[in-house]
């Protein structure tokens, strides 16, 4: 790796993973094509700064449909347009719910309780009563036939072929905030209608993320098209940061699911 490269990581698993992105470059680069594991919004900024400065003749980021979040590097030599992403779907339908159907945690923590890794699974899209998960196309199988329950509901799997899958975006509020700075915790305060000291605990305990990536510090700064959450609350965008009041607050957008 170049001097560039190992500058941009922030910790020793950064280090990690630009070396194993790295590898792949230059395998695709010598004409061997492949891909990584999932990797969640930071991780795609390594991997994209990996691509821009290697070898290889294509490269693509692909989560399987175009508003994906959790993306695979795939990368493969000028003769190879299109490598293959090992991507598969697979269709969880919740049976028996009494109340309230299964959530993006229980889809989750279902599948990874089966001893898959996380990195080796894309996004869960919910929809009306069920849930598209994808995943490496290594794995659906041993999903489709172990994963029988979800929460207290059973399920259908089934593996489906990507023409049936249908994104369909949920439904999003949007709103101003004025904050008093472009720290997490002033940003998270306002977007929930929380005290700062409840917040401050929250992000403590490892409960907030800033692009996927898990924050421990209030002060953390967050800027325009951060994608922020707040484990039990929900998540937003700051989709645009505008000019300053009178009293130097910060005029924000955002937008929440």
């Amino acid at each position: 790796m170049n001097d560039y490269l190992i500058k941009l990581a922030r910790n020793d698993d950064e280090k990690r993973l630009i070396a194993r992105l790295d590898e792949l470059v230059q395998k695709a680069g010598g004409g061997v094509s492949g891909y990584s594991d999932f990797l969640d919004l930071r991780q795609q900024e390594l991997a994209r700064a990996v691509a821009v400065n290697g070898p290889a003749a294509s490269w693509r980021l692909d989560g399987g449909y175009e508003q994906a979040e959790r993306r695979r590097l795939v990368a493969g030599p000028e003769w190879e347009a299109q490598p293959d992403a090992g991507l598969a779907y697979v269709r969880i339908a919740s049976q028996g719910y009494k109340e309230h159907p299964p959530g993006h945690r229980d889809y989750l923590g279902a599948v990874l309780n089966l001893g898959i890794r996380r990195e080796k699974l894309g996004d869960i899209v919910l929809q009306k009563s069920s849930a598209v998960l994808i995943a490496d196309s290594a794995l659906v199988g041993f999903i489709s036939q172990q994963l029988t329950r979800v929460k207290h509901s059973s399920v259908e799997v089934e593996i489906i072929p990507v023409e049936d899958f249908v994104f369909e975006p949920p439904e999003t509020t949007s709103r101003q905030l004025s904050l008093a700075s472009l720290r997490l915790d002033a940003a998270l305060a306002a977007a929930f209608n929380l005290p700062r000291s409840e917040v401050s605990e929250a992000i403590e305990g490892g409960r907030a993320k800033i692009n996927q990536q898990e924050i421990y510090k209030g002060s953390a700064p967050v800027k325009e098209g951060d994608l922020i959450s707040l484990r039990g609350r929900g998540r937003f965008r700051l989709e645009e940061v505008g000019g300053t009041s009178r009293k130097g607050r910060f005029r924000v957008l955002i937008s929440r699911w």
